[in-house]
């Protein structure tokens, strides 16, 4: 039996257990518009390993299902048709052996893999024009950014159970070593482009390190001192000797043969049959910089597209709100509407640019002697919930007299009305929960929505009122 019939078989009987854990994702998202956090996240490709001695001698496939859990294996039916592989052209930017493991991942791409590649590739029109162009500014090889497939899959919001984020999955460390500002409001690693821009210096860095690309795209999924102590235990800087060692894991003796069948499919997706792919249109967008915090959705309304649009474009953004005390602060707008979105700003009144924090001291609170969140939370009558989310803190953490913290937006509406001497612009008043109340019964008595008046107080998902507690109801 041949090795693409044999190989064929394995993964027509694996296929259940490996989209299982390729295929898995996972979404969450605030309820409505202006959620106070929205984390939308991805989980990026799981691409399995071959099996050992490169598949030449494959092992028969057991799948032994969990307690409780029966797999379905389909019934045997016709073969899919496995396309010969094809030689990149000459001259490519890396050396490429005749190695079985290519061969195993060109058949795994197309079969097991298949539907999932064919949604990669309809992202990838996404981000394509932008990361090539942004490669040949730095001076690397434009096939460089199939890295992102193998990666991501071409999603910015992809993130690991190893804490990497973005279409090239940095880590927090490799990320902020980069220029990647992340924190509780904001992770440019998924900014599209800024991204991309980090990847080309890291992957720059990498191929100055070790004159290899090979090493460097191994670097890049392990990190440079395990491929820098694999070189010295081996004695050798070619890469196609070192996976024959046991100085690497099994995924990173796999990395660069995942990639160049990656990148043989992908510029060719044709031959090997992905027909019919519904290709998405190329973000056009340019970078506007904002000098003060703004709502997310304000600024959407200010460029002119929904607010699905704009986060589309700005995935980094995991709040609300800009980052408070970040400014200025590059974003992603639609192309030609710089000039527009700049003078729509402009026109805004002060709270509606800055109204996210309590107009007091800045928006900020300077911690004294004595004092904890929970004080704090009290004195601004806000929930603690609500003062560690603004802060990006958690209930185990530490604060210092002297730091300076974000006063949320529910004590903001409340002082800026009461420091005016009226009950409300806009006709709204604050009102204390007395037992009992409720959203519907607010509404209800003040003659508005409940949508309203959650959108007035930025309350969002599950809210629970408590006995005591402060918000805006409209004036009867």
């Amino acid at each position: 039996m041949s090795i693409r019939k044999r190989t064929g078989k394995i993964l027509a009987l694996a296929s259940p257990f490996f989209l299982l854990a390729a295929g898995c994702s996972t979404t969450h998202t605030g309820s409505g518009e202006g959620a106070a956090s929205v984390s939308m996240t991805v989980t990026p490709p799981a691409i399995p390993s071959p099996p050992p001695n490169q598949i030449a001698k494959p092992p028969a496939v057991m799948i032994k299902p969990a307690a409780g859990l029966a797999l379905a294996i389909p019934p045997a039916g016709p073969p899919l048709p496995i396309v010969p592989s094809k030689s990149l052209e000459k001259p490519f930017f890396m050396r490429i052996p005749d190695d079985p493991s290519i061969e195993w991942y060109d058949t795994y791409f197309q079969t097991v893999a298949r539907n999932h590649f064919a949604v990669w590739l309809s992202r990838s029109t996404q981000y394509l024009p932008m990361m090539k162009a942004v490669f040949r500014e730095e001076g690397l090889p434009e096939d460089l950014v199939y890295l992102s497939l193998i990666e991501s899959g071409f999603s910015p919001r992809a993130y690991s159970y190893s804490r990497a984020a973005g279409l090239w999955q940095f880590m927090r460390g490799t990320g902020r070593k980069y220029g990647l500002r992340i924190n509780a409001w904001i992770d440019q690693r998924r900014d599209p482009v800024m991204s991309t821009r980090a990847a080309a210096k890291y992957l720059k860095d990498l191929y100055t390190e070790f004159h290899s690309w090979s090493l460097a795209l191994a670097a890049y999924n392990a990190g440079e001192g395990k491929v820098a102590n694999a070189v010295a235990d081996t004695g050798t800087k070619d890469y196609w000797e070192i996976r024959n060692s046991n100085t690497l894991t099994n995924e990173t003796k796999d990395y660069v043969p995942k990639f160049l069948a990656a990148v043989r499919i992908a510029k060719d997706p044709s031959r090997y049959g992905f027909e019919n792919i519904d290709y998405q249109s190329p973000l056009d967008t340019e970078t506007a910089t904002l000098q003060h915090p703004a709502e997310i959705r304000v600024l959407a309304k200010a460029a002119g597209v929904s607010l699905r649009t704009f986060r589309k474009m700005n995935p980094e953004f995991t709040r609300w709100a800009t980052p408070p005390h970040m400014s200025p602060i590059s974003l992603n707008i639609p192309a030609g509407k710089k000039e527009d979105f700049l003078a729509n700003i402009s026109r805004l009144p002060h709270m509606s640019r800055r109204s996210l924090y309590a107009n007091i001291d800045g928006g900020v609170h300077t911690i004294r002697p004595g004092e904890s969140l929970w004080t704090i939370a009290r004195r601004y009558h806000v929930s603690m919930q609500a003062l560690m989310n603004a802060n990006g803190l958690s209930s185990s953490s530490l604060i210092h007299t002297g730091k300076r913290i974000n006063i949320p937006v529910s004590y903001a509406s409340n002082h800026y009305r009461r420091s005016r001497g009226h009950m409300g612009s806009g006709h709204w008043m604050r009102h204390r929960i007395r037992r009992g109340e409720s959203l519907f019964a607010l509404a209800k008595r003040f003659r508005t929505t409940i949508s309203a008046i959650r959108s007035k107080n930025h309350l969002f998902g599950r809210t629970y009122l408590r006995e005591g507690q402060m918000i805006m109801v409209p004036v009867r």
